[in-house]
């Protein structure tokens, strides 16, 4: 009877030492946040997912102009040409 006792204390003190040692490690990664919400952080920057304070990304336009007359010279070049080798093939045939 008494090894049972015995054995009853051990597995209660394994309990309550991985109870408290995961309690320890969890306080410990929460102290390590930065941040927990945007207001934590300065009113220039936000919290991330890694819980640390980033600066807000500065996001400039960039503006395109395309220019499509080079495309379109050579596409009317090549059905013009197109063109006049059907016609120089059609009077072949006659």
């Amino acid at each position: 009877m008494g090894e049972f006792f015995y054995g009853a204390i051990l597995v209660l003190f394994i309990i309550a030492c991985s109870i408290a040692g995961s309690t320890a490690i969890l306080k410990y990664v929460d102290a390590n946040k930065e941040c927990k919400q945007n207001s934590d952080c300065a009113s220039t920057r936000y919290c991330g997912s890694d819980f640390v304070c980033h600066e807000y990304p500065n996001i400039t336009q960039t503006i395109v102009t395309n220019d499509y007359t080079k495309a379109a010279a050579v596409i009317g070049l090549s059905i013009i040409l197109a063109a006049l080798i059907i016609r120089k093939r059609q009077n072949t045939y006659r």
